[in-house]
């Protein structure tokens, strides 16, 4: 039952994630960006997706106004797991049960399926 409340605890720092927010998967070090997305006012907005390998180690960086956090986490079946003080939580989970927000279907958090238009 514990971690189960933990899933849905805001992420440290970051109280709300409104209009103008910007939300990046990046390698732990930063230098590849996964994903990058902005809430806007119909939601999430993704501009940037790169497939990303379950079990593979990233870094979700969020910034709102002048505020930037970088949460470390994993690579999971469709979703993130973040690494956070109070213990792990699912990032859609998350984005969801916290912030209101749903990440948009048609950018996966994982591999991406195989392209259909090649022979």
């Amino acid at each position: 039952m514990l971690t189960l409340a933990l899933l849905a605890l805001p992420l440290p720092g970051i109280p709300s994630l409104g209009p103008g927010a910007e939300l990046r998967v990046t390698t732990p070090d930063l230098r590849i960006v996964f994903l990058a997305a902005r809430v806007t006012e119909q939601g999430i907005v993704a501009r940037t997706a790169r497939p990303l390998a379950p079990g593979q180690p990233v870094a979700v960086v969020v910034r709102v106004g002048r505020r930037v956090e970088v949460f470390p986490g994993r690579a999971g079946e469709g979703d993130l797991v973040l690494f956070l003080p109070q213990g792990r939580a699912s990032f859609l989970r998350t984005l969801k049960e916290v912030y209101g927000l749903s990440w948009p279907e048609e950018v996966p958090l994982g591999p991406h399926p195989p392209d259909r238009r090649r022979p």
